[in-house]
């Protein structure tokens, strides 16, 4: 007999900037857009019954990420809900 996962069950994206410049990450099919300061981290808690689709994208000198999900929203390392940031 086949088990599924809790409903209440998440698995966990741990996205890291190790770079010395602010990356976005782009939550689709929502408009939801992070910035990822330089030695920071996010954190994305999804549903493992739902795909997670993850593309890498340069803009000029900027590198984005493009996070295809059902998940809306983003965790900083502490538990706080991250901000949204819509600023060039």
């Amino acid at each position: 007999m086949a088990t599924s996962t809790p409903p209440t069950e998440r698995l966990t994206q741990i996205f890291r900037n190790t770079t010395d410049q602010a990356q976005f990450i782009n939550l689709e099919l929502s408009t939801f857009r992070y910035r990822l300061q330089p030695g920071h981290e996010l954190m994305l808690f999804y549903d493992p019954s739902e795909s997670l689709e993850i593309q890498l994208a340069m803009n000029g000198e900027r590198m984005e990420l493009f996070v295809w999900t059902g998940a809306m929203e983003m965790f900083h390392s502490d538990g706080r809900e991250a901000e949204l940031d819509y600023e060039p």
